[in-house]
């Protein structure tokens, strides 16, 4: 078998084991994130603007995958329930800039943290050479995003 087959094989082989070891186990949320009232397309706004800060309706409506209307109305949602705040842009009068508010912000950050903790008890109970290995599999998956990331990654 020459480098190319064996490295698809590889691939092939991580793909299916994900596919199959994680329709056996039960999926664990934060118990923070079934008690929200957001729908999805509002809680990614909420946590596109925590990750990306002040964004323009057009970026928004590009993450979404969905028209300036659509996202305009998810956004007059979120304004609704005090989560996000709408200002012109002082330079150009036709871009409307999105920001989290107050509230929008701490609700992101506990959500961000719940994820967080939720991590560190899976960590938690494996040894030190499995944290190893953890940490070295994530260095390289890390680094491989960032050479993508150059390289337009989408």
């Amino acid at each position: 078998m020459n480098s190319s087959e064996k490295k698809r094989r590889l691939i092939d082989q991580i793909i299916s084991l994900g596919e199959t070891e994680s329709l056996k186990i039960r999926p664990v949320m934060p118990e923070e994130w079934l008690r929200l009232e957001l729908t999805m397309p509002q809680l990614k706004v909420v946590l596109w603007l925590y990750c990306h800060g002040v964004s323009r309706m057009s970026e928004i409506a590009t993450a979404l995958g969905s028209s300036q209307a659509v996202a305009s109305g998810v956004l007059d949602r979120l304004v609704h329930h005090g989560l996000v705040e709408r200002e012109g842009d002082p330079a150009d009068r036709r871009v409307v800039l999105c920001r989290l508010s107050s509230d929008g912000w701490t609700l992101a950050e506990r959500l961000w943290l719940s994820g967080l903790e939720r991590g560190r008890q899976l960590l938690e109970v494996m040894d030190i050479e499995e944290l190893e290995k953890v940490r070295d599999a994530l260095e390289i998956v890390f680094r491989v995003l960032r050479r993508l990331d150059g390289g337009g990654w989408p």
